[in-house]
C-alpha cells in the first residue's frame, strides 16, 4: 500500500510538472504570433553599426513594387550628426532594437511581397532629437541599410565608414534642417486663368526667423538651381529663358507660338500651344537649357520603356486603337497641375472618314527622371479644405513647419504645429484675378537668402 500511494504520487508530480511545461511553451508560441513587443529585443551590442557616409541605390515603390530610377541622394551618420532628405539634427539619440524582419514590414504597412525579405530577423536604428527628426534604418548587412520613406522603400550602400568634416560643416550650414524656423522662403510661379492674354508672376514668401512673413511679387516665372537663377517668361510669339534677368538678354528662345506654360521646374518646362490653321492642340517637354524643335522629349525619355508601355495601356484601357500611333503621338504629352498635384496628360490624334478627332488623356507615367522636386506631406487635402473650404492648391514646406494656401483671392501661409494648421493665417498677400500653379519651389537657411537677394534685384529693375 505504501509503495502504491508513493507510485501514484510520484505520476501525480510528473503530470504536473508536465502541464506545467505545455502552458510555457503554448503560451510562448501565442505570444510569439499575437503580441508585437514579442518580436522585437534589445541586440547584445550597441555599437553605431549605421555609421558612415550612405549613398542611394535603389528605391521601391511600396504601392507597386516599381523601381524608380535612383538619385545622387545621399545618407551622412555619425555619433553627433545625422542628415536624410534635406532633414537633419546635430543631437541624435539612438536606439538599436532586433526584430523579425517580415513581421516588421507588415506592422509599417508594407505589402511584403514587393521587397525581398533575405533573412529573418533583422536590426533596426531608430534615431531621434528633442526636435522633430525621427527616422528608422533597417540593417540589412554591414555594408547596405534601408528605410521605409514617402510611400517608398529606400536602398543604401555604404561609400565609406565616416563622414567628411567638410560635408559636416557644409551641411551644418544648412541651419534650417536644425532649426525650421530660421530662415525659409516659398517661390510660387503662376498664370493668369480665364483672361484673353496669359500672363505670369512669381511670389516669394519669406519667414526669416520670428520676423512676420514678407512677400514680393515680380514678372515671369522665376527659378532657382543650385542657388543659380533664371528667369522664364512667354509671349504669343515665343517661350524664353535668360539667366540675364536684369537686362533681360541672353535669351534661349523656343519658337513655338500661342504657347502658354503649365509647368516648370529647375531642370524641365511643359507647354501647351495651339495651331490655329490644323485647329489642333498640342502638349510638350522640354529640358531646360536645350529649347529646340529637336529637342522636344518623348515618353520614353521621361519614363523610359515602362512608360512607353503605360501610354499603351492606357490607350487600350479607353477603347482607342494603339495601330496609328507615331513618334509625334509619343511626343504629344505634358504635364499639369490637377487636384493639387503634377499629372501627365496626353493629346490622342485619330483620323476617321477624312475627320481628325483629338482627344486628351490623362497617362499614368512614373518619371524615372527627376522632373519633380516636391515631396508628398502628411498634411491632408481633406484636412486643408476643413480649414480652407475654397482651397485651389495648397504646399506644405520639407520640414512641416508651415502651408501655404492658394485660393482664387489671395495666397497665405499658415503655421503648422504637431500637424495641426493653426486657426489663422500667419501671412496673405492678395490676388488681381484667378491664378493657376506654374512652378513652385521651397529654399532656406543660405540658399532663402540668396533668392530673396537676387529675387529683389529683378522686383528693383521692374
Amino acid at each position: 500500500m505504501k509503495y502504491k500511494k508513493l507510485i501514484f504520487s510520484s505520476i501525480g508530480i510528473s503530470l504536473f510538472c508536465l502541464v506545467i511545461l505545455l502552458f510555457f511553451v503554448l503560451r510562448g508560441n501565442f505570444f510569439k504570433y499575437t503580441d508585437i513587443n514579442s518580436m522585437i529585443s534589445e541586440p547584445k551590442t550597441n555599437s553605431l553599426i549605421v555609421s558612415g557616409t550612405w549613398e542611394l541605390s535603389s528605391i521601391t515603390s511600396l504601392s507597386d513594387g516599381s523601381e524608380v530610377k535612383s538619385s545622387e541622394e545621399k545618407l551622412y551618420i555619425t555619433e553627433n550628426f545625422v542628415y536624410f532628405e534635406k532633414m537633419g539634427t546635430t543631437n541624435p539619440k539612438f536606439k538599436f532594437r532586433q526584430v523579425n524582419f517580415k513581421n516588421y514590414l507588415l506592422y509599417n504597412g508594407v505589402v511584403t511581397d514587393k521587397i525581398n525579405i533575405d533573412t529573418d530577423d533583422v536590426i533596426v536604428v531608430s534615431i531621434r532629437d528633442e526636435r522633430n527628426f525621427y527616422k528608422e534604418f533597417i540593417v540589412l548587412d554591414k555594408n547596405k541599410i534601408a528605410t521605409i520613406y514617402n510611400k517608398k522603400y529606400y536602398i543604401f550602400e555604404k561609400k565609406s565608414d565616416n563622414v567628411d568634416k567638410s560635408i559636416i560643416e557644409e551641411l551644418s550650414l544648412d541651419e534650417s534642417s536644425i532649426n525650421p524656423k530660421k530662415d525659409i522662403s516659398f517661390l510660387i510661379g503662376v498664370k493668369s486663368i480665364g483672361t484673353k492674354d496669359v500672363d505670369y508672376e512669381t511670389f516669394l514668401i519669406r519667414k526669416n526667423g520670428d520676423e512676420k512673413p514678407t512677400a514680393d511679387k515680380v514678372e515671369g516665372l522665376f527659378v532657382n538651381n543650385k542657388n543659380k537663377f533664371f528667369l522664364v517668361n512667354a509671349n504669343e510669339n515665343e517661350v524664353f529663358v535668360t539667366n540675364d534677368y536684369i537686362n533681360n538678354t541672353n535669351k534661349i528662345s523656343l519658337g513655338v507660338k500661342n504657347a502658354t506654360i503649365n509647368f516648370l521646374s529647375k531642370n524641365y518646362i511643359s507647354l501647351e500651344s495651339y495651331n490655329a490653321e490644323t485647329n489642333k492642340k498640342n502638349y510638350s517637354i522640354y529640358k531646360i537649357g536645350e529649347l529646340s524643335d529637336e529637342s522636344q522629349m518623348s515618353i520614353k525619355d521621361i519614363a523610359g520603356d515602362k512608360g512607353e508601355k503605360a501610354y499603351f495601356n492606357d490607350i487600350r484601357k479607353l477603347g482607342y486603337s494603339s495601330d496609328n500611333i507615331n513618334l509625334y503621338d509619343m511626343k504629344n504629352f505634358g504635364v499639369k497641375r490637377n487636384n493639387f498635384s503634377w499629372v501627365f496628360k496626353g493629346i490622342l490624334s485619330n483620323y476617321s472618314h477624312d475627320n481628325f478627332v483629338s482627344s486628351e488623356i490623362d497617362l499614368d507615367l512614373i518619371p524615372n527622371v527627376d522632373i519633380f522636386s516636391n515631396k508628398s506631406s502628411k498634411i491632408s487635402k481633406l484636412r486643408v479644405k476643413e480649414k480652407v473650404p475654397d482651397v485651389l492648391d495648397y504646399f506644405v514646406s520639407p520640414d512641416e513647419s508651415v502651408i501655404v494656401i492658394l485660393t482664387a483671392d489671395d495666397i497665405s501661409m499658415y503655421e503648422i504645429k504637431n500637424q495641426e494648421i493653426a486657426t489663422l493665417p500667419i501671412f496673405t498677400t492678395s490676388l488681381k484675378n484667378r491664378r493657376e500653379v506654374v512652378t513652385f519651389q521651397w529654399t532656406n537657411a543660405i540658399s532663402s537668402e540668396l533668392t530673396y537677394t537676387e529675387f529683389m534685384k529683378i522686383k528693383r529693375s521692374n
